[in-house]
């Protein structure tokens, strides 16, 4: 795999620190810029990490304020719930089990192709972000 494939929001911000085998940092940055990156979309900086993307891949109806992200129209099928309740679920896995235990271990990831696989992961998480359509109440 090329690592310079990923998403750019999944590489971008660790580029640096992954050439200079920081592969952890890397990681963490990739972590971050996602959820930052989520927030702009959304207009919103008061939800984060598993919170946010809980409620932006929700499926209930989106309010005032807390608008929703949709990974495709709306049809009804399984399919469409199937989606988004994927999308959230992984998202929850990522934080809860690489970015948050990772921000508490110092060079947690030390091994090359797990950081490389875990990069693939957030940028997997960035791509359906990134392109998906935002629906507001």
């Amino acid at each position: 795999m090329d690592a310079g494939q990923l998403h750019p929001w999944a590489w971008e911000s660790g580029v640096s620190f992954w050439r200079n085998s920081h592969f952890h940092q890397a990681v963490m940055q990739a972590a971050l810029r996602v959820n930052a990156e989520t927030q702009a979309k959304i207009s919103r900086v008061d939800v984060s990490e598993t919170d946010l993307f809980n409620q932006v891949f929700s499926l209930n109806e989106p309010e005032v304020g807390k608008p929703r992200l949709r990974l495709m129209q709306n049809d009804g099928s399984d399919t469409y719930k199937n989606l988004h309740r994927g999308a959230r679920s992984f998202a929850e896995g990522l934080y809860a089990a690489i970015r948050n235990p990772g921000m508490h271990t110092l060079n947690a990831v030390s091994d090359e192709h797990l950081a490389l696989e875990q990069l693939a992961a957030f940028s997997l998480l960035a791509r359906w972000v990134d392109s998906a359509t935002i629906e507001t109440a």
